[in-house]
């Protein structure tokens, strides 16, 4: 484990290499604040005990559903691995798999482990999960990557992987986990939320932090009553209802992520943004629905849609990805009767 006192030495030759009017801002906001949350990572874990620190920079669900499967399905996750994140949807995925601990840091602080790394110039004692997080490609570069010769999310984590932990790369899906559960439970939630088991769609409208990314809750409320007109019963995913109200006529429900895939199997359907939820449940024996909205956009050369599918992703090959294209997000709003119609064919025919 590098020692205080070695971390002391190169941050004050860091110092030396940047303009010295900038110096008490970075110091001071940014990088001793990694410096500290970095600390407290090798203090609750030290590596010199055993500990292999995991370390994930954001705080999405998908992202660390992703990273920590292709961990476990390489065998790499034990009791002397540690995850570290933010108190986030991140952590309540990280904390379905087998992990040794769990180390917090705050929310404000896990970018300035990064920033901290760049100031030193050195790679630090763990293991980034993230392809950005690598200290050379931090500005960007590998998220302008996307698209090129057909490259998609998975593989870009993959790649990253690779670079930052050491884990081999390899092409072509992967072994996803399950995650255990009581079949009971599941049932109980449907029946005792008036659902129909087989004749239930779910809707998930929101993506990260309460984004709808352009497509109005009217929608989602207009093909919730037409498809309750033709019998099915419809839920919303909402796990904060002040920042994720659910959608007008349906029956709002906060379902863990444990059961989220067992979930749409009973239920039937799924219909949502393309957010890390639909990453926990791609392998769901239903019919998926998954919609790319106007204003998603990658920093690459192709499309959200071509760098997020889940198809492209080798995650399942049985969704219905629907894209929007320019324009789409006024057919929306002042059209909806084609795009009800559209989708609600896709979710209800055999």
């Amino acid at each position: 484990m590098r020692s205080d006192e070695g971390l002391m030495k190169r941050l004050k030759k860091g110092i030396k290499a940047i303009p010295p009017i900038a110096i008490p801002g970075l110091f001071l906001m940014r990088v001793l604040s990694g410096w500290r949350a970095y600390r407290k990572m090798l203090t609750e874990c030290p590596p010199e005990e055993g500990w292999r620190v995991w370390f994930m920079d954001y705080d999405g669900s998908g992202d660390t559903y992703l990273t920590c499967g292709y961990l476990q399905s390489k065998g790499l996750i034990g009791e002397r691995d540690v995850f570290t994140s933010s108190n986030s949807p991140a952590r309540r995925v990280a904390e379905l798999f087998p992990f040794g601990r769990y180390v917090e840091i705050r929310s404000k602080a896990i970018p300035n482990v990064r920033v901290m790394e760049r100031f030193l110039r050195q790679r630090l004692n763990i293991l980034p999960l993230l392809y950005e997080s690598d200290f050379m490609t931090y500005s960007g570069l590998m998220r302008r990557s996307a698209g090129i010769r057909g490259i998609d999310f998975m593989t870009m984590l993959k790649a990253g992987m690779e670079v930052n932990c050491g884990v081999p790369y390899e092409d072509g899906p992967w072994e996803q986990p399950e995650f255990p559960y009581d079949a009971g439970e599941v049932e109980t939630l449907l029946t005792e939320n008036g659902l129909i088991p087989g004749k239930t769609v779910l809707l998930a409208p929101y993506a990260g932090k309460g984004e709808m990314c352009g497509i109005p809750m009217e929608f989602y409320a207009e093909l919730a009553r037409q498809l309750k007109e033709k019998g099915y019963t419809v839920c919303t995913n909402s796990v904060d209802p002040q920042r994720e109200p659910p959608t007008p006529g349906t029956q709002p429900l906060r379902i863990p992520y444990r059961l989220m895939r067992p979930f749409c199997q009973l239920a039937g359907y799924f219909l949502g943004l393309r957010s890390g939820l639909c990453d926990i449940i791609s392998q769901a024996q239903c019919r998926k629905v998954i919609l790319y909205a106007p204003n998603m956009r990658t920093d690459g050369i192709c499309s959200f849609k071509e760098f997020f599918s889940l198809t492209n992703m080798g995650l399942c090959e049985d969704a219905v990805e629907v894209e929007a294209k320019d324009g789409f997000q006024c057919r929306w709003e002042y059209g909806l009767g084609d795009t009800i119609r559209l989708l609600e064919k896709k979710i209800v025919s055999d």
